[in-house]
């Protein structure tokens, strides 16, 4: 689930939930399955309420698990198409390689044949989303 901070101040900041989605391919395969399909179709409805703008395609490409840069376009693309087909302009698509050595992290097979959709609704490009006090503890009867 993404989570977008704009701060405000200190002890402020604003955060949007469901603004990035996950596609997950079978290995070795850029097809889109029905049930992601259907999942990414109703997360796009849901992005409606944000007006949104600004929507991203992101994949991983990482040769240890057979996820070559073909792979990763052909993945990528498939998505971006869908979107297309849809409606959706897609703004920025990027494709992270985890080949490179100084990358740290290790990703396994499912992760890394994920491919994310975000959305970023229009107050975050303008910076005029409300802030939201947040609390630094939790009340004590909470803490029990």
């Amino acid at each position: 689930m993404a989570l977008f901070l704009s701060s405000m101040a200190p002890s402020t900041a604003t955060s949007f939930a469901g603004l990035e989605h996950q596609v997950h391919f079978s290995k070795n395969s850029n097809q889109i399955s029905s049930e992601e399909i259907r999942s990414l179709v109703e997360w796009e409805i849901k992005t409606v309420q944000f007006g949104g703008v600004d929507y991203g395609v992101f994949a991983y490409r990482d040769d240890r698990l057979q996820i070559d840069l073909k792979l990763a376009e052909r993945r990528r693309d498939a998505i971006v198409l869908l979107m297309n087909t849809l409606g959706i302009q897609i703004k920025d698509t990027g494709i992270e390689n985890l080949n490179a050595p100084y990358i740290g992290r290790k990703l396994s097979q499912e992760e890394a044949s994920t491919v994310f959709v975000t959305v970023q609704p229009p107050c975050i490009r303008t910076r005029s989303c409300l802030p939201v006090p947040i609390s630094a503890s939790k009340p004590q009867e909470l803490n029990k």
